[in-house]
């Protein structure tokens, strides 16, 4: 079976241009607190969570429907009807989205809007086009589509930062200008306008194509509510520089975002392709075992080096959120895991199916924080999105089990988290010098059990050296 091969030759493809994009983008987010103040990172990161927000509406999700229709059938024919018709009605979702601009700025003016509005549209047409090129099977163009993205966003973010000091709107400006780059990157380099063509427009694939992915829409709404809903809350109830506290404590356990989702794009594929095959289950199976190790090995790492980190790369107006960080990191875990487990709703073609599970989890989040950050403060925050990820995560396990029968690793998984735990309460001993004892500590561990598979992959690399 050929399939682990190519999922690890994917994966490699997406990690050199992930890596290289959301790399620097994080290391941007540190370096913007020495220049900006608490408020403004939250702000920041309001303005982030709530394009984040809107855009699923705009796009009506059809960046999924894109993948599953050409995946299988690469005909000119049958890429020039999804497109024409996905560009439609994405052109639609713009069209609603201005009218809502012009509305909601009658009543009360939101700052930034415009920004919001010039975002939304360029990185709408920029992602749909993107998903075009991963569906053709143009994954290098894809990561050089990423890479010209971020290139663009971290030296203009520089720039109007240090430079200019336009703060706030400089970074917004930037985000801005590099989503219309990019976007008209992709556009020449995959000639995107040959195939957009009136007579290729069809009624009846734009409802097929609607049915696959609107139901995916309150879904991303539902993981949003999950990871970014209560940013609301604190701004609410703790004020702006509690938000911007937040938005850091939440970058370190974005680290294993970073890495889910160079996983998740080459899986995605990867479950797609194989849930016809015989051996299907089996596949999943160890895949998922291997996953689960490899997230926690990660999460240790991470929470070990956590105070290190802080001291040295973030203002020190920043430093408490280390505080915050291993519990945001168990939630990540669970995200993971939902999101591996989901994959079985777009392999059926069910969508639908991952609907219920995604709103319990959004609700649960914004009852808990509702109920816990006015008296438990930022910690009320991080234990919500970590109890709604385990909520979806537990759900998304029982509902996919009519779709695949995957084994789930619960003897490593109870040891690794056991192991992430004592890591974790290691960082609130107070004893000098622990900080710099607890990374060696964890790097040794994640090592120690991982130190097979380590010696499998540099035997295979070194064969492959000259």
């Amino acid at each position: 079976m050929k399939t682990s091969g190519s999922l690890l030759s994917t994966t490699i493809i997406y990690t050199i241009g992930n890596l290289a994009t959301k790399g620097l983008s994080f290391v941007l987010v540190f370096f913007t607190t020495f220049y900006l103040t608490q408020a403004e990172v939250g702000e920041l990161d309001l303005f982030l969570v709530t394009v984040s927000l809107l855009t699923p509406f705009v796009t009506f999700q059809l960046t999924d429907s894109i993948l599953r229709w050409l995946i299988e059938d690469k005909s000119e024919e049958n890429i020039s009807g999804v497109l024409t018709v996905s560009t439609a009605l994405v052109l639609l979702g713009v069209f609603l989205l201005a009218l809502l601009k012009v509305v909601v700025s009658f009543f009360y003016p939101v700052p930034y809007a415009n920004y919001i509005f010039a975002l939304l549209f360029f990185q709408s047409f920029y992602l749909l086009f993107q998903q075009f090129q991963r569906a053709v099977g143009d994954n290098k163009g894809y990561v050089v589509s990423s890479i010209v993205y971020t290139l663009v966003y971290v030296v203009l973010s520089v720039f109007f930062l240090v430079v200019l000091d336009w703060k706030l709107e400089g970074l917004l400006l930037a985000n801005t200008i590099a989503a219309f780059i990019s976007l008209l990157y992709v556009v020449l380099k995959n000639k995107i306008f040959q195939y957009l063509k009136k007579e290729s427009f069809s009624w009846s694939l734009a409802k097929q194509l609607w049915q696959f992915s609107l139901p995916l829409v309150p879904n991303n709404v539902s993981w949003w509510a999950i990871s970014s809903a209560n940013r609301y809350l604190i701004l609410l109830f703790l004020g702006a520089s509690a938000n911007g506290i937040f938005a850091i404590a939440y970058k370190l356990p974005t680290i294993v975002l970073l890495l889910i989702n160079v996983f998740y794009l080459a899986w995605q594929e990867k479950a797609i392709a194989m849930y016809a095959d015989k051996e299907r289950d089996l596949y999943y199976t160890r895949i998922l075992g291997k996953y689960v190790v490899f997230l926690f090995s990660v999460s240790i790492v991470i929470v070990g080096c956590n105070k290190v980190f802080l001291t040295h790369f973030v203002s020190a107006d920043f430093y408490d959120s280390w505080e915050y960080t291993a519990l945001l990191l168990v939630g990540i875990v669970f995200n993971a895991l939902a999101g591996f487990y989901g994959t079985g709703y777009l392999s059926a073609k069910k969508t639908s199916g991952a609907l219920s599970s995604s709103i319990a989890g959004g609700l649960v989040v914004i009852a808990i924080s509702y109920m816990t950050i006015p008296k438990y403060g930022l910690y009320g925050a991080s234990f919500a999105i970590t109890i709604g990820y385990l909520i979806l995560f537990l759900m998304r396990l029982w509902q996919t089990k009519s779709y695949f029968n995957i084994q789930f690793p619960i003897v490593s998984f109870v040891k690794m988290l056991l192991a992430f735990i004592l890591i974790s309460l290691a960082n609130y001993w107070e004893i000098e010098g622990i900080q710099y004892l607890l990374p060696v500590v964890s790097l040794l561990f994640v090592w120690w059990i991982n130190r097979q598979d380590v010696s499998l992959l540099y035997q295979k690399i070194k064969a492959k050296l000259p």
